[in-house]
């Protein structure tokens, strides 16, 4: 059986992710821009079935320190929110793949409105989804990354990724540029991307694959972590 396609966007900040205005601000975007998108369910903890339509409805469980939503409907996925044990806050956002959403420009906003340093947006195929331990950097890859877990390096490059923070030094603009990638000033970091158009880790996996070998030569070696299932 062919395995799910899901889109992942996952940012990391230091930003208090629980304050107002940073979480209302986060579910306004939704509940106002992106209504298919928006949760439908709230919980703290599973299973998640409190019925949520409207932005203060979803603050009530947003401020908790775990924040857990899902939709069931149209575009199905789930959000979570969370600190880990360096006080870092990690939030991820995964739907069930649809192209007729531009992921790049909702990934850009929720950059800029929830601080983040560090973050990337892709869409996962049968390719890529395969088992790994918890804490391996397939496995942070696969279902977000926690800031604690970048201690180790960045875990892998998606279709579009976002460095803010002390990653802006380990970018060389024109050099990316010289390559033919495309990159953007973003806050106070830049948004890059692997090809132009985030459908093509599906239609042409391979030619996609060998774009993101290229790019990550263009950084130091020592900045992404061995990509194996464990450790």
């Amino acid at each position: 059986m062919m395995k799910r396609k899901y889109i992942l966007l996952s940012m990391v900040t230091r930003s208090e992710l629980t304050k107002v205005p940073m979480g209302k601000n986060i579910l306004k975007l939704f509940y106002d821009k992106y209504p298919s998108l928006a949760p439908e369910y709230a919980n703290y903890y599973e299973p998640i079935n409190k019925s949520i339509n409207t932005t203060d409805e979803a603050l009530v469980y947003w401020e908790d320190e775990r924040f857990l939503a899902r939709r069931r409907h149209q575009i199905s996925g789930t959000w979570h929110h969370s600190k880990d044990i360096i006080k870092v806050g990690c939030i991820d956002f995964e739907y069930n793949w649809n192209r007729k959403i531009n992921w790049h420009t909702l990934f850009s906003e929720l950059i800029i409105i929830s601080n983040a340093y560090y973050g990337y947006a892709h869409v996962f195929t049968e390719n890529e989804i395969v088992p790994a331990g918890a804490g391996s950097a397939i496995s942070c890859f696969l279902r977000g990354t926690p800031g604690i877990h970048l201690k180790k390096g960045v875990p892998n490059l998606g279709w579009a990724n976002y460095f803010g923070e002390e990653y802006v030094k380990e970018i060389d603009v024109p050099l990316l540029q010289k390559n033919g990638f495309n990159i953007q000033k973003l806050g106070d970091g830049y948004v890059f991307n692997v090809t132009a158009n985030l459908s093509d880790v599906i239609d042409n996996y391979d030619e996609f694959d060998e774009r993101r070998k290229v790019l990550k030569s263009l950084f130091h070696p020592e900045l992404f972590q061995k990509y194996e299932p464990y450790g």
